[in-house]
């Protein structure tokens, strides 16, 4: 008997615990969205202090953002913009494995195996910039109520901003209002759904100096969606704010963004990755594990 429940406790402990989201990402077309999953899939020179032990694509979509990222961000590129598909039934549907390493892998209590790994099991679809700007324009297209239905089928929304697009504040929180005003009216899940906001390329100056305070950044920069999502938070389900950046930074003692930089203007930064040898994201996995499990994870922020 002994030797059965020691066989049970060894399995338990040699098997990854998992934790699973569906996910949609939705935001302007200048927020970076398919730049943050690619990078995110492609997982370049990760930092060997990084709780991140592997990021691992899943399947012919998954590896399709690897290949964006080498042959297309690696090279300097721009990734191209996402098409607006004909139903939200046709956007790609990526498919990504996080395994986190054992001694930061969890934080609820009631797990007491401090070795085990991690797995963050995470289905993205990406959606096109237009997505959000037919909000505004176009409430009544039957297509955008078919993408509004898709995310009723998700766990989690991830909503990113370019955090350099604060002009904004005032478009994106009057459709923000509308899409959460569509998903309640039908939603059966409320008081369970979680919507993370992350304020993208945070490698500009102006935000990195902040990064590490994700609230604060959000109000300053977008006051008038916090204000939309902290009610929202009131009745419908729970809000959490995350800085990131796909690029990362260059150097250590003087950091400077690692990217060439194309345009800044009214919707944010466009830019490319400057050394591609020294490409490091920062803040990715954050959001997902907060979406996935629903706790911070403070070496991952």
């Amino acid at each position: 008997m002994m030797r059965d429940l020691f066989k049970k406790y060894a399995a338990s402990v040699s098997e990854p615990i998992q934790s699973s989201a569906v996910i949609r990402v939705i935001g302007d077309r200048s927020a970076g969205k398919t730049a943050f999953m690619a990078s995110l899939a492609r997982w370049p020179n990760a930092d060997p202090k990084s709780p991140v032990q592997t990021v691992t694509p899943v399947g012919e979509a998954g590896e399709e953002l690897v290949s964006k990222a080498q042959n297309l961000l690696e090279q300097g590129l721009q990734l191209e913009p996402t098409p607006l598909d004909a139903n939200a039934a046709d956007v790609k549907d990526y498919t990504l494995r996080i395994t986190l390493k054992g001694q930061f892998s969890w934080k609820n209590p009631k797990v007491t195996i401090g070795s085990q790994l991690v797995n963050l099991n995470i289905s993205c679809k990406d959606y096109a910039g237009e997505f959000f700007s037919d909000l505004l324009q176009r409430s009544g297209n039957p297509m955008l109520q078919d993408y509004i239905e898709d995310c009723l089928q998700a766990t989690g929304i991830m909503f990113l901003l370019d955090g350099n697009s604060r002009r904004k504040d005032f478009e994106y929180a009057t459709a923000l209002d509308k899409f959460l005003t569509a998903i309640d009216r039908t939603d059966i899940n409320v008081g369970a759904r979680k919507i993370a906001l992350v304020l993208t390329k945070c490698e500009q100056s102006e935000l990195w100096v902040n990064r590490h305070k994700p609230d604060f950044l959000a109000e300053a920069c977008f006051p008038q969606v916090c204000k939309k999502l902290q009610a929202w938070q009131q009745d419908a389900g729970r809000v959490n704010y995350f800085t990131a950046s796909a690029f990362g930074m260059l150097g250590h003692k003087y950091p400077e963004p690692n990217v060439n930089l194309l345009g800044r203007g009214r919707n944010g930064v466009a830019a490319v990755i400057k050394d591609p040898k020294c490409w490091r994201p920062f803040g990715l996995v954050a959001p997902i594990y907060w979406l996935c499990t629903g706790d911070r994870h403070r070496e991952l922020d």
